[in-house]
């Protein structure tokens, strides 16, 4: 069930920002480091963190919405 929610929010993600879309599939299913996801993205080591966290805190809260 968590897996299903998980799949949904990240479809939801990645319609309303591609960008962290992105990231967390480099960051978590491909297992870049920030930097080099960064890299790949062409983006500030500093943007893709501030963008890591915000990708986290809005799966988390779409996923357990009741925390």
């Amino acid at each position: 069930e968590e897996l299903l929610a998980l799949d949904e929010a990240l479809d939801r993600l990645e319609d309303t920002d591609p960008e962290k879309y992105q990231l967390i599939q480099l960051r978590y299913f491909v297992g870049l480091t920030n930097e080099q996801a960064a890299d790949v993205m062409g983006i500030s080591p500093t943007t893709a963190k501030r963008h890591w966290r915000f990708a986290r805190s809005w799966l988390h809260r779409e996923i357990h919405p009741d925390t």
